[in-house]
């Protein structure tokens, strides 16, 4: 799967032709195949326009996560039906064909994901969703042409380069309802996951329930194609140089604390915590424990804590942070077994671990994070 560490919702069933009902008539029949044959002066013609996606790409992203892969291809199509460029949805119900074992239609839907868009190869080649039907002979020969497809056009690009050079990012703020600026509150920072964004990982207000403190969501440096949206990345996979796609990374963590000190500045705080979902909790995991001094906890959702970019000194010398880990037993984007690892290892050290793990897929389950908002409080 394709995932971007946010919800994707399609909603209602929609078949051509479309039937829309019209006070005290007979409903009208829209057969959108035939163009010519439409009234556009009909007061509902664009009623579809008015469709709510949104719960029902919910309902094929959870369906997904439950392993209900028929039903979450069903979910899909409807979305799909609405809006045929949105590549990662075309991508994703590839992957529920993957998984059904269908090698034919995961072919066709890959190729059709293509032309809407995608061309991350290198995830398409390692994707474990399309485990059953690679070696298949349809299934490796689309993506075989696929590959010769996208490869064609980053020739015509040009060469490609990397310039280290400053910039301005967004950071969307939620103030709590009795906010003074005399006094101090918390300060939690959210750090979205791979393809998100702030004004997407700042809807987690809603869901914290009554808010006692500041909440900040900075949107990563990396902008790339998701679909037809724009997400972003905390780091960026250089080819073939490792040692700038580290630079990268280490670039995040300084725009992190650089995120910290200017809402310091900007509000008066009584402690700060950095909350992270997925790549964002792999980086609240690195950051927050190299900056442990800035920092009273650590919330992490979803994510793994990478020992490759943390030495066993630095994670000795916070070992007096609090750390609040929460990760759903269903995970199949960031397997569960990232957040026990992570567990075990910070208690190995001494570290203050709260652990919650939840019935549920890679998401940030609303019920867990109200338990991390007391836990903050404690």
């Amino acid at each position: 799967m394709r995932n971007f560490s946010k919800c994707l919702v399609f909603s209602c069933l929609v078949l051509s032709p479309i039937v829309f009902a019209q006070a005290s008539t007979k409903p009208t029949v829209v057969n959108w195949t035939q163009p010519e044959s439409l009234n556009p002066l009909q007061e509902n013609i664009g009623d579809f326009l008015d469709v709510d996606l949104e719960p029902y790409a919910k309902k094929a992203y959870d369906a997904y996560q439950a392993g209900n892969y028929q039903e979450a291809a069903r979910y899909y199509l409807v979305g799909l039906r609405y809006d045929i460029t949105d590549a990662n949805s075309i991508y994703n119900l590839a992957c529920c064909y993957g998984l059904l074992g269908k090698d034919s239609l995961a072919a066709k839907y890959l190729k059709r994901a293509e032309k809407a868009g995608f061309d991350n190869i290198g995830h398409l080649k390692k994707d474990p969703d399309f485990e059953k039907v690679r070696g298949k002979p349809v299934f490796d020969a689309a993506v075989d042409s696929i590959d010769l497809r996208i490869q064609k056009k980053k020739e015509g690009l040009g060469e490609f380069i990397v310039i280290d050079a400053p910039a301005l990012f967004k950071c969307r703020v939620h103030l709590p309802e009795d906010y003074d600026s005399t006094k101090a509150f918390p300060l939690v920072i959210g750090l979205h996951g791979l393809g998100s964004s702030a004004d997407r990982f700042i809807t987690l207000w809603k869901r914290f329930g009554q808010s006692e403190f500041i909440y900040a969501a900075p949107q990563a440096p990396y902008p790339f194609s998701v679909g037809k949206e724009i997400g972003y990345s905390w780091y960026t996979r250089i080819p073939g140089d490792s040692a700038k796609t580290a630079l990268s990374k280490m670039m995040s963590e300084n725009y992190i604390i650089d995120i910290v000190r200017e809402m310091s500045r900007r509000y008066k705080t009584n402690g700060v915590y950095l909350l992270g979902f997925s790549q964002g909790c792999g980086f609240t995991y690195t950051t927050g424990i190299k900056h442990h001094e800035l920092f009273k906890g650590l919330i992490c959702f979803g994510g793994w804590l990478d020992t490759d970019w943390l030495s066993e000194e630095a994670i000795e010398a916070a070992k007096g942070l609090r750390i609040f880990i929460a990760h759903g037993k269903q995970d199949n984007v960031v397997e569960y077994d990232n957040g026990a690892k992570a567990r075990n290892l910070l208690k190995k050290h001494g570290y203050d671990v709260t652990f919650r793990d939840f019935k549920g897929g890679h998401t940030v389950n609303e019920e867990v994070l109200k338990q991390a908002v007391k836990w903050m409080k404690r």
